[in-house]
């Protein structure tokens, strides 16, 4: 019997008993993995619902699901994570939506820097490279991918956060000592900087905003493995904060 699979149905909603899936989630589940009736699969709406279902009904198109038990915030943190990356070059920041997703991002910001060099940004792709990522790592929430948006204006965004500043200074925490400030039910927020790194007016302003400024080591990282390294340290921490 096949089972563990995941698809995405935005539009299934808790409470419900049966569903329908057609087009290319069908395709995949019944031409490429070929399940049959009796198998069973997870459905995600990507907003936090999850369920366990079973394949009732195979037409020509379409299948039938009857929904064999929920299971809200299946395969999340329990806290609210945001990353504000700046935005980069090439596909380095497909590779940050992808892996962080991965590791439990509730939000992603690419952000508009002094030093940031590429301008554009394809967010419905990023949409969908957090949508199959959500699906692989068996998640039930997808994250937000944010419009690219400058440092000043994220900046006020989150008053209420905590904010870990990423820059590499003597005078930085480690990120896994900073984590120690963390609070239960408050956001967190990671900052990544461009290839350039901070300019001196953001590292002046994220000061006087009192954010936290942390370090990733002695090595010079680039920015998509700063992100990546910072948001895994995050996830781990808040996974077993023991």
């Amino acid at each position: 019997m096949n089972t563990g699979e995941q698809v995405y149905l935005p539009a299934f909603k808790s409470g419900q008993t049966h569903l329908k899936i057609a087009g290319t989630e069908f395709h995949h589940l019944i031409r490429v993995r070929r399940f049959a009736v009796g198998d069973e699969i997870w459905v995600v709406n990507g907003t936090g619902v999850a369920a366990r279902a079973r394949l009732d009904v195979i037409e020509e198109a379409s299948l039938d699901l009857k929904v064999l038990e929920e299971h809200p915030g299946r395969g999340e943190l329990g806290e609210h994570l945001i990353l504000a990356v700046a935005n980069l070059k090439g596909d380095h920041l497909k590779l940050i939506v992808e892996k962080a997703t991965e590791l439990g991002v509730n939000e992603i910001i690419p952000l508009l820097t002094d030093h940031t060099i590429k301008k554009g940004l394809n967010r419905n792709r990023l949409e969908r490279i957090a949508i199959s990522a959500m699906k692989q790592s068996r998640r039930s929430n997808c994250p937000k991918i944010h419009d690219l948006t400058s440092f000043s204006v994220c900046l006020k965004s989150f008053p209420d956060a905590i904010h870990l500043f990423c820059y590499g200074s003597d005078s930085s925490l480690p990120l896994t000592r900073a984590m120690d400030k963390m609070k239960p039910s408050i956001p967190l927020v990671i900052w990544i900087g461009p290839e350039g790194d901070w300019s001196k007016d953001e590292i002046d302003l994220a000061s006087i905003s009192d954010y936290t400024f942390t370090g990733l080591g002695s090595r010079r990282l680039r920015a998509e493995t700063a992100a990546i390294h910072s948001v895994g340290l995050v996830s781990a921490l808040l996974q077993d904060p023991a």
